[in-house]
């Protein structure tokens, strides 16, 4: 997906800084990914899991010379500042909330990295593999943070303190960039196929069920909801998350194949918002829970909010990731027979 250079403010997202020689060993005790090795100036993706690995917060660590800077999605700098300062003990290690101090200011589109090396006149964001996916790359500044997104949809996030952010839109603006209403926005993430965290799933469902194993570690030692997360593997989740391309409007609602209710859309674009490299087939896009009996490319029926339904052909979001395949104890069971 390529969308012209636009950006938006991002109110209220928590953001941490762990400072000290084990900061990222810290880390790496409790989230699902591997950062322990982690090189200042990546970034990668994880997520804070209950015991029965249910996704609590959906994380961005970018590794430091000082440490890690922490984005949280959703807004949970205070609550994660409790949980971690919980389990700190004898780690050397300290950790402090600037969720109110800075503010995030979200870029989008193939020139993000350069507006906003422009905009900050600094340039190490174009060092490393690049801003999108595995290995997305980010720096901490004289007075702020920016962190890579992760694929598909490239961009860059920016922690700017209040009294400066206002001169940051106006170069942006200058530079080329508009600014994004919430809903050109909302459709610009649809479309791209990321989901949010709190919309699209929430704290009932395992990394599997939500598509996110690229921010899974499944070799790491132990961790928070690992167990949970690894017989999870073994077997077949009832639904995950998916891309839904429609062929008339777009809507969000419940989901029926076959007859019988399968899902739920609960985000879907406004008119106008296809990203190119689209088939112009369709109207729209769907993200949403689908069971996990219906097919890959299989059409399903989505009715909306005014009783009209509309067909959508069911996708892998793109981006996907899969864990390694574990073998169930009956496929165990069955190799020891043969």
């Amino acid at each position: 997906m390529s969308p012209s250079p636009g950006f938006i403010e991002l109110p209220g997202r928590g953001k941490l800084l762990f400072e000290g020689p084990q900061a990222l060993w810290f880390l790496d005790q409790l989230v699902s990914n591997k950062v322990v090795d982690l090189d200042a100036g990546l970034v990668m993706d994880a997520m804070l899991l209950t015991p029965n690995g249910r996704i609590t917060a959906v994380l961005r660590i970018l590794a430091t010379e000082q440490g890690a800077a922490v984005d949280a999605d959703p807004a949970q700098g205070r609550p994660l500042l409790d949980f971690f300062q919980m389990r700190i003990f004898a780690t050397k290690v300290q950790i402090s909330d600037v969720s109110q101090e800075l503010e995030t200011v979200r870029i989008v589109g193939d020139e993000a990295v350069r507006l906003a090396e422009n905009a900050l006149d600094i340039s190490a964001l174009a060092a490393g593999p690049g801003m999108a996916g595995a290995g997305a790359t980010g720096v901490q500044f004289d007075g702020g943070v920016a962190l890579g997104l992760s694929e598909p949809l490239n961009g860059v996030d920016l922690w700017i303190h209040r009294e400066n952010k206002q001169d940051l839109l106006s170069k942006l603006q200058e530079s080329g960039a508009t600014a994004l209403s919430e809903p050109e926005y909302d459709s610009l993430r649809i479309a791209a196929g990321v989901a949010m965290f709190g919309r699209d799933f929430d704290d009932t469902f395992l990394p599997q069920e939500a598509a996110m194993e690229r921010a899974v570690h499944f070799e790491k030692g132990c961790y928070l909801g690992q167990e949970a997360v690894a017989m999870t593997q073994r077997g077949r989740v009832k639904r995950r998350l998916r891309h839904l391309e429609f062929k008339g409007k777009a809507v969000a609602g419940p989901i029926t194949f076959e007859g019988e209710e399968s899902g739920q859309v609960t985000s879907s674009t406004q008119p106008g918002s296809r990203p190119e490299g689209h088939s112009p087939d369709g109207d729209g896009f769907g993200i949403g829970a689908v069971k996990t009996n219906v097919a890959l490319g299989a059409e399903v029926s989505v009715q909306g909010s005014d009783g009209a339904a509309s067909i959508a052909v069911v996708q892998d979001l793109p981006g996907t990731t899969y864990g390694p395949h574990v073998p169930s104890a009956r496929e165990l069971r069955e190799r020891l027979q043969g």
